[in-house]
């Protein structure tokens, strides 16, 4: 049977500051449903803490009326996020939310949620999977859930994908094998697609040439994304 899948991200445009958090929630039938929020005044921690909260939310949502899943597996970029909840959550509800240390546990909001969360699901006779990569990596969709973020820290909402997973363009998948992914520069000009290694050539390209477009390209996605944009 296939595991529920989450992949979780948070963003913050300062820390603290405007935030938000990005998240793609799939189901053992490869339904995928995306989501994102915004707060004014938050951390990071607090969006990558969200961002899973949300993502065990819309499970539980769905698990409790089909009853179909028995595992779901976790994707995230935060070993604080991964490492709380699989190691240490528990621990620091019985120490009256102290660390090891003494001090206390911050975003014990957050964690409460989360490790009642954790508890309903082991009603639910299901169990948790965790897996951490790279931020920034071209892993594509941790990449996805930051570009989702990111825009939301911005107060900026992106359109949001809910369908098959035929037909989303981002790759969903466990221990995902990461192809490696070198930046680039890409410019349009006047009906030509070039890329460029380095910023001066494209500066080169497109200096002083009415209607040129050029991007810094960091991944897969934003490749896709901006030819889509450009109409190519």
């Amino acid at each position: 049977m296939k595991p529920y899948i989450i992949v979780a991200d948070g963003a913050c445009s300062r820390n603290p500051g405007p935030g938000g958090w990005g998240l793609i929630v799939m189901t053992p039938e490869d339904q995928v449903f995306e989501f994102g929020g915004h707060e004014a005044e938050t951390t990071n921690n607090r969006m990558e803490l969200t961002g899973l909260y949300r993502g065990m939310q819309e499970v539980y949502k769905i698990e409790s009326k089909l009853k179909t899943g028995k595992i779901i597996h976790v994707i995230s970029d935060s070993k604080y996020v991964l490492d709380g909840a699989s190691k240490y959550v528990a621990n620091w509800a019985r120490s009256a939310w102290r660390t090891s240390t003494g001090s206390e546990v911050k975003n014990q909001d957050i964690w409460e949620k989360i490790l009642k969360g954790l508890s309903e699901f082991q009603k639910l006779k299901m169990r948790f999977e965790y897996e951490l990569v790279k931020g920034h990596s071209g892993h594509d969709a941790n990449e996805r859930c930051d570009e989702i973020a990111v825009a939301y820290s911005k107060n900026n909402p992106v359109d949001l994908y809910t369908g098959p997973l035929s037909e989303y363009s981002v790759k969903v998948g466990i221990h995902q094998k990461i192809e490696k992914f070198d930046p680039f520069y890409m410019s349009y000009v006047d009906g030509v697609l070039s890329r460029h290694a380095t910023w001066e050539d494209c500066q080169n390209a497109t200096i002083g040439i009415s209607g040129a477009k050029y991007k810094k390209v960091k991944n897969s996605i934003e490749e896709q994304e901006t030819l889509q944009l450009w109409g190519l």
